[in-house]
């Protein structure tokens, strides 16, 4: 009898030690997404191991909800998500092209995955560190797809001569509608990118605790801006110039707001914003109101950025992209089904956009999210902007702790941060102001719900809800 009692207190025992162990494991979520992720960007390849992606991630997240007691990380953005996600079901139900829908599907239940996965893990200066190398890596990868992939655009002649030798060594993505990956697509990622990248470097001081670590930090941030500044010209996107012009000057202005008074950046910041938009109302002034309107009524006319007659194509597919909100205001009209829905229903001019060519979205990312998602989604995906936006804000203009506190886990002082450089003030500072010049991009043209580059996006709101976690470990 007391044999029995022996093994079975061995028995708990070893539950319990398996138990702590699966405890554990079930933090290094990050990796299950990791591995994951392949598989749910191309998911109609290998549907067999879509499913059993799905069915893992569903497994892990079901198995850390029981034994941790942590169904979902605490962000403000929970609100906006929890309605985003519910319009994202009502938009797989509605649709008629499940062969359009699925994959977008998927590459938005791996974005969710991935904000999930930042949100829990970066608790720590390491660990957000590696966030953020990461995130540098995957805009790597973009772009090297991106270059080696593209169909370059022959629009401004004096980028085009750069263009032409650059040779194609990927003939075409998987799942991919299009022969080629179209260059706006990867201007839209590179604009998220750009603002974040000038804004490390804005942030960097040379730290004496961690010598190496902030030389490398420095010259990795200062290639990746000129690696994005450079793709971002050869694009010859025009929407993605603006978004990146638009990245910069905010970038500037944000530093000029944030910084102390007596600050030679402050004052470097707002010199090199006042003189760039000195000379874009210059411009503005010598072409004057009739010249902008001949230029919205005749866009074929030629410009120092090469004609400009693509805006037509848009304002007939704007038209009707809003009359598909107007027909599906609640519901949308399937996730990724505008490119068909809107042949079916609505008379495009064929002379403005021929009957064959293939409509990918509304070439607008608010419109396209009303349609893929109706009103409530669109109100979902506004709110996680704010959302994120007033994070940031937060974060940035934070006064450092008094110095007889205890440190935060990454520095608010400018160039005290030994694994970001210039600590978390410029990677919010960066963040709001990426985010904002992606949807200036997105004003003209769209990386939809759930397309292969849009996972950056996912990730962009990850980190910034890691930065409130952590600034709100700091408060508590």
């Amino acid at each position: 009898m007391l044999r029995s009692r022996g093994d079975k207190g061995l028995g708990l025992a070893r539950i319990w030690r398996v138990g702590t162990v699966l405890r554990r494991a079930l933090g290094l979520e990050w990796l299950v997404t990791g591995a994951t992720a392949p598989v749910l960007l191309f998911p109609t390849l290998r549907p067999t191991w879509t499913a059993t992606a799905l069915g893992m991630l569903a497994l892990w997240w079901l198995l850390r909800w029981a034994l941790r007691r942590e169904p979902w990380p605490l962000t403000p953005f929970n609100g906006a998500l929890l309605l985003f996600s519910l319009t994202v079901l009502t938009g797989f139900r509605v649709s008629l092209f499940p062969d359009l829908t699925i994959p977008k599907v998927a590459g938005l239940v791996l974005g969710l995955a991935v904000f999930r996965a930042l949100a829990f893990a970066a608790g720590s200066e390491r660990s957000f560190s590696l966030a953020l190398v990461l995130f540098f890596l995957l805009g790597l990868g973009i772009l090297t797809v991106g270059v080696l992939g593209t169909e370059w655009k022959q629009t401004v002649e004096a980028v085009s001569v750069w263009t032409r030798g650059i040779p194609r060594l990927i003939p075409k993505l998987p799942e991919s509608g299009a022969e080629a990956v179209h260059p706006n697509q990867l201007a839209g990622a590179l604009t998220l990118y750009l603002p974040v990248a000038l804004s490390m470097i804005g942030g960097w001081r040379f730290s004496h605790r961690s010598i190496a670590r902030s030389v490398c930090s420095l010259i990795g941030c200062a290639l990746c801006l000129v690696l994005v500044t450079g793709t971002l010209l050869l694009t010859q996107s025009r929407s993605g110039w603006i978004g990146g012009i638009t990245g910069i000057a905010l970038t500037l202005a944000l530093w000029g707001t944030a910084l102390p008074r007596m600050s030679w950046r402050k004052w470097a910041a707002w010199g090199i914003l006042i003189v760039g938009v000195s000379l874009a109302l210059f411009w503005f002034v010598r072409i004057g109101p009739e010249g902008l309107r001949n230029l919205w009524k005749e866009p074929a006319i030629e410009t120092p950025v090469g004609p400009l007659n693509t805006l037509e194509f848009r304002k007939e597919v704007w038209q009707w992209a809003w009359m598909g909100v107007q027909d599906f205001p609640l519901t949308g009209c399937g996730l990724g089904t505008f490119r068909r829905i809107g042949r079916v229903l609505y008379p495009f001019n064929p002379a403005v956009v021929p009957p064959d060519y293939d409509i990918a979205h509304a070439h607008n990312i608010f419109l396209q999210t009303a349609l893929d998602l109706g009103i409530p989604g669109l109100v979902a995906y506004l709110a996680l902007l704010m959302t994120a936006l007033a994070l940031c804000e937060r974060v940035a203009l934070t006064p450092p702790p008094p110095p007889s506190a205890a440190p935060p886990p990454l520095s608010h002082t400018v160039g005290e941060g030994r694994g970001l450089g210039g600590g978390v003030r410029a990677l919010a500072l960066g963040l709001a102001a990426g985010l904002v010049a992606l949807h200036v991009y997105g004003l003209t043209d769209a990386l939809a719900l759930g397309s292969k580059p849009a996972v950056a996006f996912w990730y962009a709101l990850g980190l910034v809800a890691a930065l409130g976690q952590m600034e709100r470990g700091r408060d508590d």
